[in-house]
């Protein structure tokens, strides 16, 4: 269950949305998506991964509660999402992805150490559990970080 964090606690809020996006134009926009996240989240102390793989958007956005919230509703209107939801959101003791204000991960096939984290290869971000979220995630930090592939700021 999601709950609003106060507005001095540290909020994480995980969310997915299946792309709106044509298959040849994936790679613009996700970068279009990050260069946009790192103007609007170092304003607003957001950060955050997000992981794009196979027609879907996984993202953690870290802050404030409104800020987070703001974050999403902005999400919300973008014409590039579609079918989102909140996956968890509620207070977090500390920055799982506090390195980025924004960083984006395309999965690949060479990903499947990252896959067999959820023990499956096809993944239904719209119904994975926010504990299984936010450990794909976390898995995902750890390889950009081991590997220098993070494309953030």
């Amino acid at each position: 269950m999601s709950e609003i964090s106060g507005s001095r606690t540290l909020h994480r809020l995980i969310y997915a949305s299946r792309q709106a996006i044509e298959p040849v134009r994936v790679n613009e926009e996700v970068d279009a998506i990050v260069r946009i996240s790192i103007r609007n989240n170092r304003q607003t102390a957001i950060t955050g991964l997000l992981l794009v793989h196979d027609g879907w958007f996984l993202q953690a956005l870290e802050g404030p509660a409104e800020a987070a919230m703001t974050a999403y509703r902005r999400i919300l209107e973008d014409p590039r999402h579609k079918e989102a939801r909140v996956v968890s959101a509620g207070p977090a003791s500390s920055r799982a992805f506090g390195d980025w204000n924004m960083c984006a991960r395309r999965m690949s096939h060479a990903d499947d150490a990252i896959l067999r984290t959820l023990a499956s290869r096809e993944i239904d971000f719209l119904t994975l559990g926010g504990d299984h979220a936010l450990r794909l995630l976390k898995a995902v930090r750890s390889i950009q970080t081991r590997t220098g592939l993070a494309r953030s700021a």
